[in-house]
């Protein structure tokens, strides 16, 4: 398979079920379906109809048919998600808006009594249906006529001279697939679609491709006219000769395969490859070469082990929650009398390490320890725990706050010391103080839950986020007369789309930190326009490509001003390698919950199957979840089965398939705490 982003290669088509694919001709469905199996890995496919949900799985079963990604039905009110049969809720919320059913109703049985209403199986909240024989085109425009007199947002659509459908205006077969098409950013030339009656004729409107088969109505191929393709075959075969003549078959694909269910299962295998007596280790132990430079991967990593332990908590996995227990227990047994919580623990020796890469403090290590243990304590509701943490939970507090030096609110970082090692940022570092914003914000909750004060670091937080949005998000409006530091020339940048990297006193760091981006996102830090300003910049720039996602953007190369020489150090952040724009699947995770997030639903359903690909790649074997991968060519470089690889997994699966919130960023409150459902 060439290593191009499947998302790139990916391909939409529309087939009307009734009209295209339901017919005697098994041979011809059979030879359709082959050729189409061999695409699926890069192939969206759709069911449109006017019959309902169960009739259309029913047909699919009875004609062996293959199972779409998504069914359209009821004449275009309804679209579900397969597999699983979920509605699409942003479509029904959308065509909903102003439709007024019942008093449809009883309009037409006061203004058109003489029409007979179908039955009950026929009906829906978004659809009012009647039989009508032989309703002539003056009747059908004097009828919508005096529904719009009547104020009713609707449409007609009428079918085989006896069926006629009432819908909002906004629903039907074309408008339900633009819908699709506009979700999943598909362009028209990625679209196919196929149709046999008048009534997919709106299905053309929007430049697909169209294909017009040849036992279509003639009703249809004079609505059309020249913007399809005419096949002389019928049914599946006329659909199969339409996509021939638009070369819809000339790479063959892998067969595909149910990726992203076989992901989750494989992602709770491989993060079990990573429990330890002490917690959760960094990487599987035993498939990865163990070298002098790579002993520190075999340790109980506090930033991974506890963002493992967050996005796999809501498993309800004893021995994984148990696991995660465990890693909060040794980093606090290990904790420094300064409070300073090691950034790991060898699993041989026990040993702690405080400082990371050229002996530096590990800033992230502390904030982590602060987030993980309040949301353990949170979430299972262990008040025995939760008693024997805080103590150091507020020792941590402590030492985080003495890195505010100047008393501003945001904490100030050396050079490489949180989990972007050899990387040059400091001072005010965007993701180290987004986790700041988060620790005050849950350790004011739980200073409360523990019956003591927590307004000083609710406060605290509020003043974090105000200086989040206003110093890391230029604008190119003058906020001040008097600037208040050097670090106010990053509003010459005019009108930012997404939160600058670093800040000092003397100037800022103008490239995008793709993960504390996200972070903040998904935190609330950020409003819905500056959300949506950062996808479209993230997606602009292909940070998806060829897998979610690459963690910097643009990459430092030699001879920029940023560029450190020691970015050779083990040839680790080259451009594109690593931390310099190198592809982590953990972050990969968080991009598909912020699409959820911002309301691109079936667009992070897409992503969560890339990510899946990812995450099947391996060095040795399949499914390894590797640390990362080279972000141009999306090969695998890093250890083999990464436990926050395969956690950040887990948690974008639950988040879109179990609709499960993972338990990183909600926000606490002080009854979470009162729980005793773990206690027994």
């Amino acid at each position: 398979m060439s290593i191009t982003s499947i998302f790139d290669q990916r391909r939409l088509l529309v087939a009307d079920i009734d009209d295209v694919l339901l017919n005697e001709d098994s041979a011809g469905r059979e030879k359709l379906q082959a050729a189409l199996e061999k695409e699926r890995e890069s192939l969206t496919l759709v069911y449109v109809s006017g019959q309902n949900l169960a009739r259309q799985i029913e047909a699919i079963d009875t004609y062996q048919l293959l199972m779409p990604d998504y069914i359209i039905s009821l004449v275009g009110t309804e679209i579900h998600r397969l597999p699983g049969e979920n509605p699409v809720d942003e479509w029904y919320h959308y065509v909903y808006e102003g439709f007024r059913r019942s008093d449809l109703v009883t309009f037409m049985a006061d203004r058109y009594a003489e029409l007979t209403l179908q039955e009950e199986d026929h009906q829906s909240p978004l659809k009012v249906s009647y039989y009508w024989r032989d309703a002539t085109p003056a009747q059908l425009d004097q009828l919508q006529q005096d529904l719009l007199e009547a104020h009713f947002s609707i449409k007609l659509v009428y079918s085989r001279r006896i069926y006629l459908d009432i819908i909002p205006e906004r629903a039907g077969i074309g408008p339900a697939v633009k819908f699709l098409v506009d979700s999943l950013l598909l362009a028209p030339s990625q679209v196919f679609v196929c149709g046999g009656t008048e009534n997919d004729a709106d299905l053309f409107q929007y430049g697909f491709r169209g294909i017009v088969v040849g036992n279509a109505t003639y009703a249809l191929k004079r609505a059309v006219e020249l913007r399809a393709y005419f096949s002389h075959s019928n049914y599946a075969l006329g659909l199969l000769e339409g996509l021939r003549h638009y070369k819809f078959f000339n790479e063959i694909k892998p067969t595909r395969t149910s990726l992203v269910q076989e992901g989750l299962n494989r992602a709770v295998e491989s993060l079990r490859h990573n429990l330890t007596p002490l917690g959760f280790s960094a990487a599987g132990l035993g498939d990865n070469p163990l070298t002098t430079e790579d002993s520190n991967y075999f340790a109980v990593w506090s930033r991974d082990g506890i963002k493992t332990g967050l996005w796999s908590l809501r498993l309800n996995d004893p021995d994984i929650t148990e696991c995660f227990k465990r890693t909060l227990e040794i980093l606090a047994e290990t904790q420094s009398p300064a409070g300073q919580i090691p950034a790991n623990v060898q699993i041989k020796t026990g040993k702690p390490d405080y400082g990371g890469v050229g002996d530096i403090a590990s800033i992230d290590s502390v904030l982590w320890f602060v987030i993980g243990g309040s949301r353990f304590a949170a979430y299972t509701g262990d008040r025995d725990f939760l008693t024997r943490i805080y103590p150091h939970l507020g020792r941590a507090m402590h030492w985080l706050n003495a890195h505010d030096s100047n008393n501003c609110g945001l904490i100030e970082v050396p050079e490489s010391s949180d989990w972007m090692d050899l990387f040059p940022r400091s001072y005010n570092v965007l993701y180290d103080e987004v986790l700041w914003y988060l620790a005050c914000r849950d350790f004011s909750v739980v200073q409360a839950a523990m019956g003591d004060d927590g307004q000083g670091y609710s406060t605290l937080a509020e003043t974090v986020r105000r200086k989040i949005q206003r110093q890391f998000w230029p604008t190119a409006q003058k906020l001040s007369e008097a600037r208040e530091s050097f670090s106010e020339t990053q509003f010459t940048l005019g009108n930012a789309q997404y939160l600058l990297d670093a800040i000092s006193p003397f100037g800022f760091s103008w490239r995008c930190d793709v993960y504390a981006n996200l972070l903040a996102g998904l935190m609330g830090l950020l409003s819905e326009r500056q959300m949506e300003q950062i996808f479209q910049f993230l997606w602009g720039v292909g940070v998806n490509s060829p897998y979610p996602v690459k963690c910097y953007y643009p990459p430092v190369t030699s001879g920029a001003a940023d560029w450190k020489d020691y970015f050779v150090t083990n040839f680790l952040n080259l451009p594109d390698h690593y931390h310099n724009g190198g592809i982590w699947p953990f972050i990969g995770g968080l991009w598909v919950r912020f699409l959820a997030r911002i309301g691109r639903v079936e667009l992070a359903h897409q992503e969560l199957n890339a990510l899946a690909e990812a995450c099947r790649l391996g060095l040795y074997e399949a499914w390894e979840f590797n640390e990362w991968l080279h972000g141009q060519t999306g090969r695998p470089m890093g250890k083999a089965h990464q436990a926050w690889s395969s956690a950040g997994y887990i948690a974008a699966y639950q988040a879109l398939y179990n609709d499960t919130v993972p338990a990183d960023f909600i926000p606490l409150t002080v009854d979470m705490f009162q729980s005793t459902r773990d206690q027994s």
